[in-house]
């Protein structure tokens, strides 16, 4: 796996969301997958995940992932 560019800072909150909405920030953090974790959700909110998720292209495991570690990166830089 090759080690992804550095990402350039960006100049307004804006410019970094637009940036997000169109890239995966899973690309710039190291992707281990070395324990596995069951959630148990509201068959709605699955059904809410899984149309988020494949809207994105992606499943839902994965946004679900995504979510948990930028929540975390937020809460514990």
């Amino acid at each position: 796996m090759t080690k992804p560019k550095p990402i350039k800072p960006f100049k307004t909150l804006a410019e970094e969301a637009a940036f997000w909405d169109t890239h995966d920030f899973t690309s710039v953090i190291e992707k281990e997958k070395e324990a596995i974790i069951t959630i148990r959700l509201q068959k709605s909110v699955k059904k809410k995940l899984e149309t988020i998720a494949h809207a994105r292209g992606i499943n839902p495991s994965t946004l679900s992932r995504m979510w948990i570690i930028e929540k975390i990166y937020q809460l514990i830089p």
